[in-house]
């Protein structure tokens, strides 16, 4: 009896004793379990937190780089300045919306499902930078090859348009040269200029006069040669009447004044002027000057001109 007694006892040591070493095993599979647990939560964040850290260093670092490329273009190329700022200004927002994403995944708490989203998003956002920059620098590249393209089409025409307008200037020179030519050509010549002083009769009469003191007037004829290239119609022909002491005579009240010499441009007094009808026939043409005041005794001159030019001239004299 003492024996089953006994032997019941440490039966119940023995059944209690297993239950304590699977409690005590179970505790250590758990301890366990939290702890591999713990240590993976640790190992994620750290890598998430050193993911973080190179993505922003990764970022500097493209943003950095993609400045310094945007000034290089705008160096080079000052055309393109506004829409390297556009691009400037595109890249900077890009970048301050990846550091938003940046801080705000530093930002959750450990083993935060969001995490990895975010990092994922603000690395998306890095390589759009990479490829924009790509894309801007095979759009410089276009625009580059466009620009020298059109810069030797404008040199081109550049060149073209001199030469054209040296061409012009050498047609529009020997234009010139041959208009003087002909206008030139186109003056008349005078021949068999005869000055006469004058008085008039009691019969009205012109009796031709040796002396100053009775001269009245003076009558002055010359031929208007045949020229077929002037052109017809009434021209006007300055008479200069030169006194013997070397002035030319000249009444303001009766038609006086000066001209331009056509070679010189030297202002030339002239004593009056005529307006011949010349039909491009020799034409005798005779014309007088009465003036206010006695005529000096002497050697006279008379010039004839048109246009400018002298086209004859002759002496006369009066005791």
């Amino acid at each position: 009896m003492e024996n089953e007694n006994v032997n019941s006892n440490n039966g119940r040591l023995h059944a209690m004793y297993i239950v304590l070493i699977a409690l005590l095993i179970g505790g250590l599979v758990y301890t366990n379990i939290v702890l591999k647990k713990s240590k993976e939560t640790i190992v994620v964040t750290s890598k998430q937190r050193d993911d973080v850290q190179t993505l922003k260093e990764e970022l500097d670092k493209k943003y950095t780089e993609s400045l310094q490329e945007i000034e290089s273009y705008r160096a080079e190329n000052a055309g393109l300045d506004s829409l390297l700022t556009v691009k400037e200004k595109e890249l900077t927002d890009k970048k301050q919306k990846i550091d938003a994403l940046l801080t705000q995944v530093s930002s959750l708490k450990a083993g935060d499902a969001s995490k990895a989203r975010l990092l994922a998003d603000a690395q998306a956002l890095i390589k759009q930078m990479e490829d924009d920059k790509m894309k801007l620098q095979t759009s410089i590249d276009s625009l580059v090859t466009v620009n020298k393209q059109l810069y030797q089409q404008r040199d081109s025409v550049t060149g073209e348009l001199t030469n054209t307008i040296q061409k012009k200037q050498q047609v529009d020179d020997e234009n010139k040269k041959m208009k003087e030519r002909i206008d030139k050509a186109s003056i008349l010549s005078t021949a068999n200029i005869v000055s006469t002083p004058i008085r008039m009769t009691r019969k009205g009469k012109e009796d031709e006069v040796k002396k100053a003191k009775d001269a009245e007037k003076l009558r002055v004829c010359f031929d208007l040669l045949q020229n077929k290239i002037a052109a017809p119609g009434e021209t006007e022909i300055a008479v200069r009447i030169i006194s013997p002491d070397g002035t030319t005579i000249q009444l303001q009240n009766l038609g006086s004044g000066t001209f331009k010499e056509a070679t010189t441009g030297t202002d030339i007094p002239y004593t009056y002027n005529i307006t011949p009808d010349y039909q491009n026939d020799t034409k005798t043409v005779c014309s007088y000057w009465a003036q206010t005041f006695k005529f000096a005794p002497g050697k006279y001159s008379v010039e004839v001109y048109e246009k400018g030019f002298l086209i004859g001239q002759s002496s006369f004299s009066m005791k």
